[in-house]
Parts: C-alpha cells; sequence; structure tokens
C-alpha cells in the first residue's frame, strides 16, 4: 500500500511539474509577443525652399510643424514638394518624398496624416512661414535715439526719446550720423539660425561716436560716460550675428562681447535697429541727469535708410 501512495504521489508530482512547464511556455509567448505600435509622431520634415529644419511641436493631439523658407513671390505655394519626410517606426504617412503638398489658403497650411502600425491615426499640420530678411543690406543711419522712461528708475513720471545728437550728448553723437551699417547673410545656416556679419563703417570723418552726458552738472570736460551702457550695441567696425528663425532676435558678438538687437520694418527703405537695455533701476541713485539718462535708458534705437 506504501508503495502505491509513493507512486500515485510521483503522478502528481510530474502533473504538476507538466502542468508548470506549459504555463511557462504559454507566459513566454505571451510576453514576447510583440504588440502593433500606436506611435504617431511626425519626427521630420523638409519641403521645397525650406530654410534650416522644420519646428515641430505636439500636445496630445494637437501636432503642428512650421516650415521657413525666404520670402519670394514665384513660390509654388499650390504644389510645394516634400523632399523628405521621417515619421514613427512602423508609421505610414499620407505624402512620400517626391510628392506635393496644397499650401494656397490665406492660412498657408496643409494637412500630413501619420498612420501608425495599429491603425491609429493624427492628423499633422504644416504651416509655411514666409521669411522677409529686410534688414540685409547697406544702410545709413539717419537718427540714434536713447528712450527714457522715468517709471522705471521710480525718479519721474516722464517718457521721451532723447537724440544722441541732442543738446544732453552735445556733438558727441553726431560723428555716428555720416556712418554706413552692412548687414551681410551667409548661405549655409545651422538648425533655424541664419548667420552673417553686420558692419559699423565709419563715413568720411573716420570716427564713431561717444556717448558722453555733458547736461549739467556734467560738461565737456567732465561728461557723463554711457559708453559701458551703450558703445558695444551696434560695435565699431565688423562683428558676427545669428539670428534665430523662430525670435528674430539677432544676437551681434565681437570680442566676447553680446548684444541682441530685434527690428523695426517702417517701410521698404526705412528701418529701426532697435536694442533693449538691461534694466538699470536697481543702481544706486544720483543726480538729476543720472536717474534720467543712465537709470531711466531702457532703448537705444538706429533708424536707418537703405542706399543700397
Amino acid at each position: 500500500m506504501y508503495d502505491n501512495i509513493q507512486i500515485a504521489m510521483k503522478r502528481i508530482i510530474f502533473i504538476s511539474c507538466a502542468a508548470m512547464a506549459m504555463l511557462a511556455v504559454s507566459c513566454t509567448k505571451t510576453i514576447d509577443k510583440e504588440v502593433p505600435s500606436n506611435e504617431v509622431s511626425l519626427l521630420e520634415l523638409k519641403l521645397e525652399g525650406q530654410m534650416g529644419t522644420a519646428v515641430i511641436e505636439r500636445d496630445g493631439q494637437d501636432a503642428s510643424a512650421t516650415i521657413y523658407i525666404m520670402q519670394r513671390d514665384d513660390y509654388p505655394y499650390s504644389a510645394v514638394t516634400v523632399e523628405g519626410i521621417v515619421v514613427s517606426r512602423f508609421a505610414t504617412a499620407s505624402v512620400s518624398a517626391g510628392e506635393t503638398l496644397d499650401f494656397s489658403n490665406p492660412e498657408r497650411k496643409a494637412r500630413i496624416t501619420v498612420t501608425s502600425e495599429s491603425g491609429k491615426s493624427l492628423d499633422w499640420w504644416i504651416y509655411i512661414q514666409p521669411y522677409d530678411a529686410f534688414y540685409v543690406g547697406t544702410w545709413k543711419i539717419d537718427g540714434i535715439f536713447l528712450h527714457c522712461n522715468q517709471k522705471i528708475s521710480s525718479s519721474g513720471d516722464g517718457e521721451w526719446d532723447t537724440a544722441i545728437s541732442g543738446s544732453e550728448f552735445g556733438d558727441n553723437g553726431v560723428a555716428e550720423y555720416d556712418n554706413i551699417i552692412t548687414v551681410t547673410l551667409d548661405e549655409e545656416m545651422s538648425g533655424n539660425a541664419l548667420t552673417g556679419t553686420i558692419t559699423n563703417e565709419a563715413g568720411p570723418d573716420g570716427e564713431y561716436a561717444n556717448f558722453w552726458g555733458v547736461m549739467a552738472p556734467y560738461s565737456e570736460e567732465a561728461p557723463l560716460d554711457m559708453n559701458p551702457r551703450l558703445r558695444h550695441l551696434l560695435p565699431a567696425g565688423t562683428a558676427d550675428w545669428e539670428l534665430d528663425l523662430t525670435t528674430n532676435q539677432m544676437r551681434i558678438s565681437k570680442d566676447n562681447v553680446t548684444s541682441t538687437m530685434t527690428f523695426e520694418n517702417v517701410s521698404g527703405s526705412r528701418c529701426h535697429f532697435c536694442f533693449n537695455l538691461p534694466s538699470a533701476a536697481g543702481e544706486p541713485a544720483g543726480d538729476n541727469f543720472y536717474n534720467n539718462m543712465w537709470r531711466s535708458s531702457t532703448q537705444l534705437r538706429y533708424e536707418v535708410t537703405r542706399i543700397d
């Protein structure tokens, strides 16, 4: 009888082990089984005439890409060639390289649908943004103005523009008014950054301005020296610049000193080169001129006219 019990127990153990082995194989097969991908990302896109890389943005089901092109009248908006497209692994796109997209609508947009391996789909809206590099060329300086706001420095309520050629600066700023500004653009670009050079060339007098305040209690002999705050913004001679298409801000660099310039396109032949100044409101208060002209200064603006 004891032998029969042992045989029965062995049979139970064998059956249990076999069942466990089968379960293990079953689990292994379930784990190893590949689940179809749900990914519907647009990773890269290259269109005809594109500048830099596409700016791709996604927030849940809201998906878009912005393509920058240099503005031109003959751009073929109704049939823009797709030069390259990359989507998620195993996904497909509604358009392939060599095909075209139609942007001939007021919003300059077209749709690309990306479908995942599992069948899930997402519409990507592609926007073309024409870029006008109107600042490239040769310009003559017509005026230089310092914008002041006493409210910033808590020294009053006044807000005004002061001409660098005006009485506050005497004749010290006049030297800049015959200068020629030349902005060049490199053909190659990195990412979404344009690059080039900007040259502030001294005019016939061969001189550059000194930003020296002479209003009392200052004088020509003992001026308020604003050069540390203003002179480096548009440096003398040639400097390098880099401009991010997404911000349209130009970073000018020379001798490891940088400034940031923005633009106001006044007309086809007139432009403003603007430099926003870091706040000086926290600096120690001084006499009236110091409060108004240093601590209250917020922007230096070059007004220029195209001559090329």
